[in-house]
């Protein structure tokens, strides 16, 4: 290992490995000594759940054992926080361990605090301090999480662990594996009894198939026949039972729509959409509907792409547009990416679509910013910044040259019956 001999040295290179750590990830890190006091940490100012905030109590409880750990540990708290901890052992003499977090797997929304502070029994006066909290930390998903941790422990210790090794050893599913291996043959020798058999899968690869050709119209007719088998049982309460389908079906439909030629960025957020809301039906019925009008809303966006009949480095270009509206985006840097020359992408973009670049980019902020004047609290100056715009004079001009209305007054509600200035929808 690194470690060189002398209480000083040890010290100092923990202090060095926390500093590294804590620079590369932006992630606290603390070092919990053999007595369970935190001897060294670092973190920033509002990255501290208040309802979490005794740390070595924290980190007692989660990593209890970790003296008895020769790889890395990841836990999670009922907060949606993650942790990963690497122990230090010199001479397999333990002398404390290095815990790294929190951080999360995903971003936390206004609606997850909301549930986390009902299912915890949270006062409603901590919902600011939490939201400060999940703004205040990174979002790291568990491939990474992994990696960092494995990273953490080869300088220590020098050794190289594989990523499969460290996520088996995490595991406590065993037991969850061995019951569904038993549940499944439980499952078929129970169907073959009763005669139940699965819906053929023929019927599923039709509506993908329609999905890919954005051919709603034999969509609708093939919705009308009847299945010609039963779906599997996702859940023992029916409501979650049809919940789980409809987000499997929205899986599925979201990979013809991509296949289809939809921009995938598109397709998995009009699939997020479909899934967010369907969470707030309560009759199977509604989702039923909801599920149809799903699939038909993925063939009308396949066949509206299909009948703009762009190149490939136009929809690339596109593509990166739409992931980057809230940058600063240069003609250089388009060009760059699809491979062309500032000129003829410029050419080409304003021969295929029918409007400059540069109009075509204010175009998609114009269309995200109305969004936002319509679905949040934010202000029409600060709308207009993150999406680039010089100042509010810059943002009012533009936006009402889209629309024909100013921000102030399209947030109010009043939209004019005809824009000003028409330009070709893409």
């Amino acid at each position: 290992m690194f470690f060189q001999d002398g209480d000083n040295d040890i010290n100092n290179e923990i202090e060095y490995i926390c500093k590294i750590i804590f620079e590369v990830l932006k992630t606290p890190i603390f070092f919990l000594d053999n007595n369970n006091d935190i001897f060294f940490s670092m973190s920033y100012e509002h990255a501290l759940n208040l309802i979490l905030s005794n740390k070595k109590n924290l980190f007692t409880n989660m990593f209890s054992d970790r003296n008895s750990y020769s790889f890395p540990m990841v836990k999670s708290t009922n907060f949606y926080e993650n942790y990963f901890a690497v122990s230090l052992k010199k001479d397999d003499i333990f002398l404390g361990t290095f815990i790294v977090g929190p951080s999360t797997y995903s971003l936390i929304t206004a609606q997850t605090i909301d549930k986390i502070i009902s299912e915890n029994n949270i006062p409603l006066s901590y919902k600011r301090d939490l939201i400060n909290f999940y703004n205040s930390i990174q979002v790291i998903d568990y491939s990474r999480l992994i990696n960092a941790s494995l990273l953490l422990h080869y300088s220590i210790y020098n050794e190289k662990l594989k990523a499969a090794t460290v996520i088996e050893k995490n595991s406590s599913l065993k037991d969850v594996v061995l019951k569904i291996e038993n549940d499944n043959k439980n499952i078929l020798s129970k169907n073959r009894q009763n005669l139940f058999f699965h819906h053929s899968p023929t019927r599923e690869k039709f509506f993908l198939q329609c999905i890919r050709e954005g051919n709603k119209e034999d969509l609708l007719q093939y919705l009308t026949i009847p299945e010609d088998g039963e779906y599997g049982i996702l859940s023992d309460n029916p409501l979650r039972n049809q919940k789980n389908f409809f987000i499997c079906c929205a899986t599925i439909a979201t990979r013809a729509a991509i296949d289809g030629g939809l921009e995938p960025e598109l397709a998995y957020s009009l699939s997020d959409s479909y899934i967010q809301n369907m969470e707030y039906l309560y009759e199977v019925t509604d989702l039923l509907n909801l599920e149809n009008k799903m699939y038909c809303d993925f063939a009308d966006n396949v066949l509206k792409f299909k009948k703009l009949s762009y190149s490939r480095s136009i929809i690339v270009c596109q593509s990166y547009i739409l992931k980057h509206l809230y940058e600063d985006i240069s003609l250089s840097e388009l060009a760059q990416f699809v491979g062309l020359s500032k000129k003829y992408l410029s050419g080409l973009f304003s021969k295929e679509v029918g409007i400059t670049l540069s109009d075509y980019i204010q175009k998609k902020r114009i269309e995200e910013s109305k969004h936002l004047l319509t679905s949040s609290n934010y202000s029409i100056l600060d709308i207009g910044t993150w999406l680039g715009f010089h100042d509010q004079s810059h943002f009012t001009r533009i936006f009402k040259k889209f629309t024909g209305t100013t921000p102030k007054k399209f947030k109010e509600g009043k939209i004019p019956t005809v824009p000003e200035i028409m330009i070709n929808d893409v």
